[in-house]
This record gives C-alpha cells, sequence and structure tokens, in this order.
C-alpha cells in the first residue's frame, strides 16, 4: 500500500541525512510527494524543477523524482529513479509498482483520439480502441457541458488482460479487486481498465471506462479533495452520461436491496466506503454502497436542479467540506438533505424490468461451479429447460422449440438464457417472428443482456432491417466486444447502409476474433 501524505513526509524525515542538497531540496520532496497525493503532477514538477540533476547525490530528490516519473507515466525512468531513492518503505512500495507498471505495459501498443490515448496489448483488446475513444470524447464533451471544465490534456487509459494485471498496476490486491468486482481504477493521473475477456459474460466495460473517466474530472477540478462516497455517487451518476442524460443508477434487485438494507438499518456507512469501494468484504457490500450514493445524487438533482452537482463541486474546490458544499448549493442544512436522501431509500419505486437479483461478475478461472439454467426457479421449467438442451445438442430443433417454450411458459421467462436459446431454436426452425416477440420480451426485462442483443441482431440482418441490426450488435459490443458474430453483423449492416470504412473496420475485427487476420 502506498502511505498517506503524512506518512510520506514522515518516511521522507526517517531517511538518512542528504549529502550536499540541503534541507531545501528535502523540502521541496515532500512538497512534491504532497502534490502527487493529491493527483496534482503540475505542482510536483514545479516544486522539483530546481533540483534536476540532484537525485544523484540526494535519495529524497531520487524518490520524489521516481514517483513523479511514475504519475507521468514514464515508467522506466520511475524505476531508475527509485532504485536510487530509500530501500525501504515508501521507497520499496513505490519501486514495485514501477516495476509491475513497466513490465504489464511492457509491449503495449498505443492509440490517440484529441483528448485520450489508449495502452493496450496485442492482439484481440485492438478492438476496444475505437469504441473507447469515442465513449470518452463524448463523456469528455458531456462532462465540459455540466460541470464547466475538464482537465486539459490527454487522459491516459491502460487495458489490462486480468485481475492479476490490474493488482500489479494498482494499490489493490487481486483478492481486493476480486471480491468487490473492481474491474476498472482512476489513480496516478490515468484509468487502468479490465479487459472484458478476462469474465465469463463481459461486463459494461464503456460505461466503466467511463465512470473511470468521472473520477478523473472530479479529482483534478477538487484537487482530489472530495471524499470517496461523493466522488463514487457523482461517479455512478454520471457513467451513462457519454450516451444519454445520466442517472441509469439502479436496476430492480439493486433498488429493492437498497430499500432493504434502509428498512433494516444495515446501510454501508461512510466511514466504511472509505478510504474506497474496492476494499469493502464482497461484491454484495460493494453494490448496495453504489446504490446508496448514486440516490444521494438523484436527490441532490432533484431537490437542486441540474446545475446541483456543479455547484457541490465548485464549493469543495473553494475548500468547504462535502456537506458545506452540499448545504450550500441545495440551501438547506445538511441534515436536513440526509433526512431526504434516507426517506427515498425507503419511498424510492421499484424500476420495471430488469434483473431480480444480483448477477455477480465471474471472473474467468474462478473456482466453483456455475449453472446457467439455476436462474430458473421452478423445478419443472427447469426439467424442460434441459431436456430442451439435449434436444438441441442433437440439432432436434422443433423438440428443442417445444421443451424452451414449455419452460418458458411454466416460468422460466425471466431467465435470458431460456429466452437466448427458446429465439435460437424458433429461428432455426423457421418461427422469425416468434423469435423476435421472444427476444423483445426478454429484452424489456433484461436490457443488459448482451446475448439477447446479439440475437435480435441476427433476427433483424435476416429480415435486412440494416439500422436496427447495427443498434443491436453495439448494444451487444457494450458487454461482450470479443464475440466475432457482433462485429461480423455490424459490418455487413454498414456494407448495406454505405459506411465502407465501418464495414472493413468490422471485418477486420471479426478476423482478429477468428483468428484469420493476417499479421
Amino acid at each position: 500500500m502506498i502511505p498517506s501524505a503524512l506518512l510520506l513526509a514522515l518516511a521522507l524525515s526517517a531517511a538518512p541525512p542528504p549529502p550536499p542538497a540541503g534541507p531545501d531540496a528535502r523540502t521541496a520532496a515532500r512538497e512534491a510527494l504532497e502534490h502527487l497525493s493529491d493527483e496534482d503532477v503540475e505542482g510536483a514538477r514545479a516544486a522539483l524543477a530546481p533540483f534536476a540533476g540532484a537525485e544523484a547525490s540526494d535519495p529524497a530528490i531520487a524518490l520524489a523524482l521516481g514517483v513523479l516519473r511514475f504519475h507521468e507515466h514514464r515508467y522506466e525512468e520511475s524505476v531508475s529513479l527509485l532504485e536510487k531513492g530509500p530501500a525501504s518503505g515508501m521507497g520499496r512500495d513505490w519501486l514495485a509498482m514501477a516495476k509491475g507498471a513497466r513490465d504489464v505495459t511492457r509491449n503495449h501498443l498505443r492509440a490517440e483520439s484529441d483528448h485520450f490515448v489508449v495502452s493496450h496489448p496485442k492482439g484481440k483488446e485492438e478492438v476496444l480502441v475505437p469504441y473507447l475513444l469515442e465513449a470518452l470524447e463524448a463523456q469528455r464533451g458531456a462532462l465540459e457541458k455540466d460541470f464547466g471544465a475538464v482537465p486539459p490534456g490527454k487522459v491516459l487509459i491502460e487495458v489490462v488482460e486480468d485481475t492479476r494485471q490490474l493488482a500489479r498496476l494498482s494499490t489493490l490486491t487481486e483478492k481486493e479487486i476480486k471480491n468487490t468486482g473492481t474491474i476498472a481504477i482512476c489513480k496516478f493521473d490515468k484509468m487502468m481498465l479490465t479487459s472484458p475477456k478476462a469474465l465469463l459474460h463481459g461486463y459494461d466495460w464503456l460505461d466503466t471506462a467511463s465512470h473511470e473517466y468521472v473520477h478523473h474530472v472530479v479529482t483534478r477540478l477538487t484537487r482530489n479533495e472530495t471524499p470517496i462516497w461523493l466522488h463514487e455517487g457523482i461517479a455512478r451518476w454520471y457513467e451513462s452520461r457519454w450516451r444519454g442524460p445520466g442517472g441509469d443508477i439502479l436496476s430492480p434487485w439493486s433498488a429493492a436491496m437498497l430499500r432493504d438494507a434502509a428498512k433494516s438499518g444495515k446501510l454501508v456507512t461512510f466511514a466504511q466506503m472509505h478510504p474506497s469501494m474496492a476494499k469493502l468484504p464482497s461484491q454484495e457490500a460493494a453494490a448496495l454502497a453504489f446504490a446508496e450514493v448514486a440516490v444521494a445524487i438523484e436527490v441532490m438533482q432533484a431537490r437542486g436542479g441540474p446545475d446541483a452537482i456543479r455547484r457541490v463541486l465548485e464549493g469543495v474546490t473553494r475548500g468547504d467540506t462535502a456537506e458545506q458544499a452540499v448545504s450550500a448549493a441545495l440551501s438547506v442544512p445538511f441534515p436536513v438533505f440526509e433526512k431526504e436522501w434516507r426517506r427515498w431509500m425507503l419511498e424510492r419505486p421499484l424500476p420495471a424490468g430488469g434483473e431480480r437479483e444480483m448477477r455477480k461478475l465471474r471472473f474467468q478461472g474462478d473456482a466453483g461451479a456455475y449453472s446457467e439454467w439455476s436462474e430458473i426457479a421452478d423445478e419443472k421449467a427447469r426439467g424442460h429447460a434441459r431436456l430442451g438442451e439435449i434436444f438441441r445438442e442433437r440439432g432436434r430443433w422443433e423438440p428443442a422449440r417445444q421443451e424452451y417454450a414449455r419452460a418458458a411458459k411454466r416460468g422460466g421467462a425471466a431467465s435470458p438464457t431460456l429466452a437466448g436459446r427458446y429465439a435460437l431454436a424458433s429461428l432455426m426452425t423457421g418461427h422469425a417472428a416468434e423469435a423476435e416477440r421472444v427476444l423483445g420480451e426478454a429484452l424489456r426485462a433484461h436490457p443488459e443482456a448482451g446475448t439477447l442483443h446479439v440475437q435480435m441482431g441476427r433476427v433483424r440482418l435476416a429480415r435486412e432491417d440494416w439500422a436496427g441490426a447495427r443498434e443491436s450488435f453495439l448494444l451487444g459490443n457494450r458487454t461482450d466486444p470479443f464475440d466475432p458474430e457482433i462485429h461480423a453483423g455490424l459490418a455487413r449492416a454498414a456494407e448495406a447502409l454505405g459506411d465502407a470504412a465501418s464495414a472493413s473496420r468490422e471485418k477486420r475485427f471479426a478476423a482478429i476474433l477468428t483468428g484469420s487476420a493476417h499479421p
């Protein structure tokens, strides 16, 4: 773990006395490290500027410069400098992180847009790049409009292949990452994003990247003075802003979970959220905490209007506490806001459609069996579904369709897995209208189910609804971008719509994912 600014300063004070560079260098090193603890890279550069070259004789300067280079993402230089700094305590911790970042990203490729740089492994992750850049540019424009400003310069996004690599780049352990379902982090003046291929069923990686960019903006605008509950609430509320108005915060299961926790007095406290949601004991606890703080932002927006969050951030930037900033922005004492927020957690209407129970993130290689049919509660419905599977595996599509229909009728319609299989069997037996009906009903209940969007794309291609097919495949891509059918479908739709450039790109992506692309 990297200590706080105070511990950093104490560690420097405990280091051996510096050679000739003298106490001014020591003061500058301490000041630079304090700037970096607030993600203030420019301030750290200014503090260290008069001492260029002093790192050769002063371990404190070597340490501060090494940490600065780490924040500048110049990892080889960071390692070299940190090897000259203190060999224990924070010097050892920073050196381990610098070596980890250097090794993980050594062979990465880079792609840029006007305001973002994506660093990614060679291979499949190339298919993420244009979508990431497009979503983040849209998110930047939306936040600039909503907040009045965003930080200048380009933001780095490092895509990693799995949770082990994410742990090497961060201050979290792999156990903490998996326990809470942490798949992306914003820290050290960059964003770190786990590849969707690390999870069994992918995840909403574009909203997640946009969530982390909100953290970047809030950190820089407020000099890292925003407490974690407010930070995470704003990020959660605005994570979908790149594709709409924002505020897409609770599914039915998370809304019900929040209401139950509020009724029973088992909410996650602000103190428990500190210093990071990733330190909470489980994915359930993290989901509850995110629901709580997202609803807090919802209440602020409802009471204070669309500019409420901008006013809160301006207050924190001026030096107000979060409570003072919220009170000023809403023109009510903070306890009044807090009471309204707690009442709304109890009374907020449960949304229609969507998941009725938590779907945990399941990482590749995790121990333990998982049955996709366990989501069907009725035993006889599960029996029909399994019999349908046997017929499907034997290529007997009509009996499979009938068994899937029986399973759906007996209560299995809530299962997106069953809906997908039922729709496929319907398509294979020439019942295209039935397939579209089944998928439409399932997607109204499960708009987040990527595989259902892919199947709807397949149906729409069959009836030459090119624009509709493209929309369906893009929705599927937001969860599982490594499905080659998505990119083949997007290529076909783009070609029919006269978009030759997109068609060419998507054909290349499909070839990369099927292993048929030429080097």
